[in-house]
């Protein structure tokens, strides 16, 4: 049976960021009702998240190098706590530049868009388990992210945990993204496994990868 994989394409946090937001998580749920940030759950910003085709991942990967290749760093900077209804967020800003990328790989990646219908198998298996499997919420999510969360309705942001923390608790966090991965998601929608990892901005030898 054909494989769906659950992709997040994001921009992820360097050290001194992600320390910041590591310690606001360690105040919110820890597993199995929340996630703890470490080597296998990994703060980001994202980008876009569809189900993609595993057998397509060996086209889709170089598409995001040459995207990552002709886009600059983008200094991004917290702009205050968000509540959803389970979760707590950092919203992020990064102006034009980070709207741009986003609109970009929502283009690149539309081709290898496949929501979940019968032949591809339980949506489910399409995440990283490892004894967490996904909820219907996180299936639901990335089935509808170019509807809900892209285009206009896009909003940046980094989420911290599973719970509630107070207004005014963010630090004044200001970071330079320098690094587009392709992550394969797992419970919360989280970033699992790095599948593709680039420097922004690093030039890519001509013939290595393929137009987007």
């Amino acid at each position: 049976m054909a494989r769906l994989l659950a992709l997040d394409v994001a921009l992820l946090l360097p050290g001194p960021a992600a320390r910041a937001v590591g310690r606001l998580n360690a105040r919110l749920q820890a597993p199995p009702a929340g996630f703890a940030f470490d080597a296998t759950h990994l703060p980001h910003v994202t980008l876009v998240q569809q189900f993609v085709r595993d057998a397509d991942m060996p086209v889709v990967l170089p598409r995001l190098g040459r995207v990552a290749s002709r886009t600059p760093p983008i200094a991004l900077r917290g702009a205050g706590l968000q509540r959803g209804r389970t979760t707590t967020s950092l919203s992020v800003e990064g102006g034009t530049a980070l709207r741009a990328l986003h609109e970009r790989l929502l283009a690149c990646l539309a081709p290898h868009a496949t929501p979940p219908a019968d032949g591809w198998g339980p949506a489910g298996d399409a995440f990283v388990a490892d004894g967490e499997p996904p909820r219907g919420g996180d299936i639901e999510w990335v089935t509808r992210f170019r509807t809900r969360a892209a285009g206009d309705r896009f909003e940046p942001h980094v989420t911290l945990g599973v719970g509630a923390l107070d207004r005014g608790a963010e630090p004044r966090l200001a970071f330079t993204a320098t690094e587009l991965a392709a992550c394969h998601l797992g419970r919360f929608c989280t970033c699992r496994r790095v599948l593709g990892a680039w420097r922004l901005g690093d030039v890519v030898p001509a013939g290595t990868e393929t137009e987007p």
